[in-house]
């Protein structure tokens, strides 16, 4: 299965990976610094991890999940 890698794994949207844009000389992609809930990376399907991004929305998303259980 091939995955377009500027796509989030999980809703599909532009995940705006830093490491795909060159504007971003040499500093790497917002994801590398984030803290990603590991509920949130079981969610990938399987043929996907390490593909692509989780976009900064999902990231966001599930961390605000986390923080109201």
């Amino acid at each position: 299965m091939n995955h377009d890698e500027t796509r989030c794994p999980l809703c599909g949207g532009d995940n705006r990976c830093g490491q795909l844009i060159p504007s971003t000389n040499g500093e790497g992609c917002w994801c590398l610094r984030a803290s990603i809930p590991a509920a949130l990376l079981a969610l990938v399907p399987p043929e996907l991890t390490g593909k692509a991004c989780i976009c900064r929305s999902c990231v966001e998303t599930a961390l605000q999940k986390e923080q109201q259980e």
